[in-house]
């Protein structure tokens, strides 16, 4: 085995630990790069290596994505902060830089680093589900045990991409690894309504209405093809209506004429038309305090006092009067969510819109009438949105540096008297690089992200533009690039997609597994025309 063909087996052995780390490990994120970096210096063939870049015009700009968070040096004053998210932002600089210079895979070792990205997800969603059913979960990200749940949803979107490619497209897999491969994705799209990641759900839709509108554009009209696309199409119009008629079901409160006044056991109800509207009712409609006082003691061990939010709210859920009655209808099933302060009957669901969107609708509900914001992660985003336009405002040219805008947020937070926790950023990838280095960073991140799409055939491709929805809407809600699993995410599959990865390799060349390096017989440098 020759010195040349060494080096593109740990080359490939990087890109399969960096692939198959980044939805578990950020030790095994850190192991792959630094094995990839390692390798790439070991080969010493720095002629070939500069030959290759020249002729991907497209890596010189994406490298110089990590220049620009250097601009956030300028005004910083908490250097080992500073230095420490510089440190974080190297996969920016050594993804395209490597992988652009590097030998090209062949169709197998394509779909091979695919396959392991697909496994480990997999193998994630699984163990989430393991841990969900043996543990009591009161927040259901936290069935999430490896990375966030938002970055791990965004991994569930790519594998299922490509495990319906792999479905569909593969020509030389067996009709039994096709089934597997379409058992896999239907798992995965099954499991982002489970883990109830909304962010994920609303991806998965953004990427299946944006093939739609490839295809109805440049598709084939067959007979097969117009079936496919209006039933999807209904599918969507369906599936929003159902939304619809979920929200006005919350909402909506339809009373009786005349409310009763007294119990079975003749106490009077209290009826508060001011309360939280939840389920279509009240939450405070039909409510005897004193008999939930005294029977609830009868049913479980926890005090009163520490589930009687909970009791009210879940009894309101099963449609039961808040009284003795209602105490003794509940079940053993329902004695245990109460006492694991699970609110609704709806947050019990395995899988369903309602378990989705209640909690949303709850928070929202409380924050019109207490302006309470702790319980809702869109209205916290909100919050730190504001608080950080606040801190931007003074700051617009230079930023307040780069070490420094998290401390700021948290002295803006105190200031305004927010019950917002400490640390947690501006959940805006935007605002983030504003703060950290003002409008010139921010204006060159923008230029940055679209401009493969000007000069790089490959960006041009669905799986790119799938892959960029994706990243691009996560910088609204996410500081995507602060994260180790969210800057290696971005930085690995945007240069895979962009230097390496070839659709027509992928699903044409044949299925027997070998490692081939890809060189002409009188060891020529081989650049695909494709990639210029």
């Amino acid at each position: 085995m020759t010195r040349e063909k060494v080096h593109h087996i740990i080359y490939l052995c990087a890109l399969l630990l960096l692939a198959g780390s980044i939805p578990v490990s950020n030790f095994g994120m850190s192991i792959g790069g630094l094995l990839l970096c390692a390798n790439w210096v070991a080969e010493w063939n720095w002629k070939e290596k500069w030959q290759r870049l020249k002729e991907q015009r497209t890596v010189f700009f994406l490298s110089s994505f990590f220049f620009i968070f250097l601009f956030g040096l300028i005004n910083t004053e908490n250097w080992n902060s500073a230095l420490d998210n510089i440190l974080s932002k190297l996969p920016l600089l050594y993804a395209p830089l490597v992988i652009a210079s590097s030998s090209k895979l062949n169709g197998k070792e394509i779909r091979l680093v695919l396959t392991v990205f697909i496994l480990v997800t997999l193998g994630s969603t699984l163990i989430s589900i393991i841990y969900m059913i043996t543990h009591p979960i009161q927040d259901i990200r936290d069935i999430s045990l490896f990375i966030s749940h938002i970055r791990f949803s965004f991994c569930v979107i790519i594998a299922i991409i490509f495990a319906i490619q792999f479905t569909l497209r593969v020509k030389s897999y067996s009709h039994i690894i096709k089934i597997l491969y379409a058992l896999i994705a239907g798992w995965l799209i099954f499991y982002l309504f489970i883990s109830q990641t909304f962010t994920g759900i609303i991806l998965l839709f953004a990427v299946t209405f944006t093939y739609l509108l490839f295809m109805l554009i440049t598709g084939e009209r067959t007979r097969i093809r117009n079936i496919m696309l209006v039933s999807i199409f209904t599918g969507i119009i369906v599936f929003i209506g159902h939304l619809f008629i979920i929200t006005y079901n919350y909402y909506h409160v339809d009373l009786p004429e005349q409310l009763p006044t007294h119990t079975a056991s003749g106490n009077p109800y209290t009826h508060n038309f001011k309360s939280i509207i939840e389920n279509g009712s009240y939450t405070e409609l039909y409510l005897c305090e004193k008999e939930l006082r005294e029977s609830w003691p009868e049913r479980s061990n926890i005090p009163y006092d520490s589930v009687r939010p909970t009791l009210i709210r879940y009894l309101n859920s099963k449609g039961l009067f808040k009284d003795r009655e209602g105490v003794y209808a509940l079940n053993t099933k329902d004695i245990h969510n109460i006492e694991h302060k699970i609110a609704n009957l709806a947050y019990t669901q395995v899988i369903g819109v309602k378990k989705a969107l209640y909690p949303t609708f709850f928070s929202l509900s409380l924050y019109k009438q207490t302006k309470e914001i702790t319980h809702s992660s869109i209205l916290q985003r909100f919050e730190l949105w504001q608080t950080s336009i606040k801190i931007i405002q003074n700051n617009l040219l230079t930023g307040i540096g780069i070490g420094d805008h998290k401390e700021a947020i948290d002295q803006q937070l105190t200031k305004d008297h927010s019950p917002l926790r400490k640390n947690m950023g501006a959940h805006n990838q935007f605002l983030t690089l504003l703060l950290m280095g003002g409008l010139l960073p921010l204006l060159a991140f923008i230029i940055m992200l679209f401009i493969p799409f000007f000069i790089h055939k490959n960006a041009r491709n669905l799986n790119y533009l799938f892959f960029f929805i994706i990243i691009f809407c996560s910088f609204f809600t996410e500081d995507t690039l602060e994260t180790q699993a969210g800057m290696t995410f971005y930085a690995f599959f945007n240069a895979f997609l962009l230097f390496c990865f070839n659709f027509k390799k992928m699903t044409e060349e044949p299925a027997d597994f070998q490692l081939i390096h890809n060189k002409s017989k009188n060891h020529k440098l081989n650049i695909e025309p494709n990639n210029h």
